[in-house]
C-alpha cells in the first residue's frame, strides 16, 4: 500500500501543481509549488517506516535544508538570465548540496531553524534578478508531464528508500532536494523564458513561510502526538497561512498596475 502512495501521491501533486500554474499563471504555480507536496508524504512515509523519533528528526533536517533550497532557486534565477535551462538547472542543483552540508555541521535547533529558512526566504526574495521583458510562450513538449512525474516519483522513491542508511538528519536534509523545484523552474523556463521563471520564484519563495512553519510543527509535535497525528497538526497551518500569501501578492500586484 505505501508503495503504491509513493508512485501516485506526489507525482499527482506536482502534476496538480504544473495545471495550475498553467492556468493561473507562473507566480501563483510557484506559490502551490511551495506547499510540502514532497516532504509532507516523504515525511509520512517515515513515520510510518521509520518510527517517530526519526521523523521528527527528519523535519528538522528538512527545516535546516530550506535554507538550500532558497539559496537554489535564487542561482537558478539569476543563472535563467544568461544560459539555457539546462545549465540553470545544474547550477541550482549543485548549489544545493555544500549549503545543506555547511549548515548540516551547525547542529540548528528547531526554532533557529525556523528562523534561518524564514531569514533565508526573505533574503532569496530580495535579491531576485528583476524579470528580463514579458514572458515568452513556447509549444508544451509531450514529455513535459511524463518527465515531471518521473522526477517526482523518482525523489520520493530514493529518499524513503535510502532513509535507514542516511540517517534521519541526511534523510530529512535530502526531503527537500530541490528536484521538484528544479523541474518546475525548467520547463517554466524552457516554455515561457526567463522571465517566467523568476515570476515563478516571486511566488514560490513567500510560499515557502507556509512550508517552513509544517516543518517546524512537525518537528515539536510528532514524537509527543505520534506520527500521523503530528504531521496533520502541521498540515493545518498550512494553507491559511498561504491564503495570506496569496492576499498579499495579490495588493502587490494591484499597487505595481496601479503605479505603472
Amino acid at each position: 500500500m505505501l508503495l503504491v502512495l509513493k508512485l501516485v501521491l506526489v507525482p499527482g501533486l506536482v502534476v496538480s501543481a504544473t495545471v495550475a500554474g498553467r492556468r493561473w499563471g507562473p507566480r501563483v504555480g510557484g506559490l502551490l509549488a511551495s506547499f510540502p507536496i514532497v516532504a509532507g508524504p516523504t515525511l509520512f512515509f517515515f513515520a510510518m517506516e521509520q518510527g517517530d523519533a526519526f521523523t521528527a528528526e527528519a523535519a528538522r533536517g528538512t527545516l535546516v535544508a530550506l535554507v538550500a533550497v532558497a539559496g537554489s532557486g535564487l542561482a537558478y534565477a539569476w543563472a535563467s538570465l544568461g544560459t539555457a535551462w539546462w545549465v540553470s538547472l545544474t547550477v541550482s542543483l549543485a548549489s544545493f548540496v555544500p549549503i545543506t552540508l555547511a549548515l548540516r555541521g551547525l547542529g540548528l535547533s528547531a526554532p533557529w531553524a525556523l528562523a534561518a529558512a524564514l531569514a533565508s526566504f526573505v533574503v532569496a526574495g530580495a535579491l531576485l534578478p528583476a524579470s528580463p521583458g514579458a514572458p515568452a510562450r513556447t509549444a508544451r513538449s509531450a514529455w513535459d508531464l511524463p518527465l515531471r512525474t518521473l522526477s517526482a516519483m523518482a525523489l520520493v522513491l530514493t529518499v524513503t528508500g535510502l532513509a535507514g542508511r542516511l540517517g534521519p538528519t541526511l534523510a530529512g536534509a535530502f526531503t527537500p532536494f530541490p528536484v521538484a523545484l528544479g523541474v518546475l523552474l525548467a520547463f517554466t523556463h524552457v516554455q515561457q523564458g526567463s522571465a517566467s521563471a523568476i515570476q515563478f520564484m516571486r511566488g514560490f519563495l513567500p510560499g515557502m513561510w507556509g512550508f517552513s512553519v509544517f516543518c517546524f510543527v512537525a518537528a515539536v509535535t510528532v514524537v509527543p502526538l505520534g506520527g500521523w497525528q503530528g504531521l496533520l497538526m502541521a498540515l493545518a497551518p498550512v494553507v491559511p497561512i498561504q491564503l495570506v500569501v496569496l492576499w498579499w501578492m495579490e495588493r502587490q500586484r494591484e499597487r505595481v498596475a496601479t503605479t505603472a
